[in-house]
């Protein structure tokens, strides 16, 4: 007997997918596209089933979590290995006499340590989402009531007049 298709998108290898698509940042109208459905019915499965629903979640949660990470360590700056080749010279020396045998030169492969300094956008967007009270660009005034907060400039013939 076949399986019909929110069947088979209901069995472990179909909502492992379903989180996968999720995860990569999929919509649910591009998540409808790959699963071969129609957007309609694929909200109908997520309100039907629950397990799809999850998956669903579980895979954007994922993608947030991996966003915010990546996110703090460009707000902050972080170390990290690179691998690099040097070009090393080679003596070799008679062992008796001391004399020098021969010279050359050959590359050999290092990791080193590069520091990737904080990024100032990031650490702005960072607190601006984080802490908005705090850190917004938006200025709350504070009124009497009156005017609304406007502020009315002199005409230009009474400025002249007082000076």
């Amino acid at each position: 007997m076949t399986k019909t298709k929110y069947e088979r998108w209901l069995q472990s290898f179909g909502l492992e997918r379903v989180r996968r698509l999720a995860e990569e940042g999929l919509s649910d109208e591009e998540i409808a596209i790959a699963s071969g459905i129609e957007i309609s019915t694929f909200r109908l499965w997520k309100r039907m089933h629950p397990d799809f629903a999850e998956a669903l979640g579980l895979g954007r949660e994922n993608a947030d979590y991996d966003i915010v990470r990546a996110l703090y360590k460009k707000a902050t700056g972080y170390n990290v290995a690179v691998d690099k080749t040097y070009k090393l010279k080679r003596v070799e020396f008679d062992p008796e006499t001391g004399k020098k045998i021969r010279e050359y030169e050959e590359l050999a492969t290092g990791v080193d340590t590069a520091h990737v300094p904080a990024d100032l956008r990031a650490e702005i967007f960072w607190l601006k989402n984080r802490q908005p009270e705090r850190w917004s660009d938006r200025l709350e005034r504070e009124t009497d009531g009156e005017g609304g907060g406007v502020i009315e400039m002199p005409e230009a013939d009474s400025i002249d007049e007082e000076n």
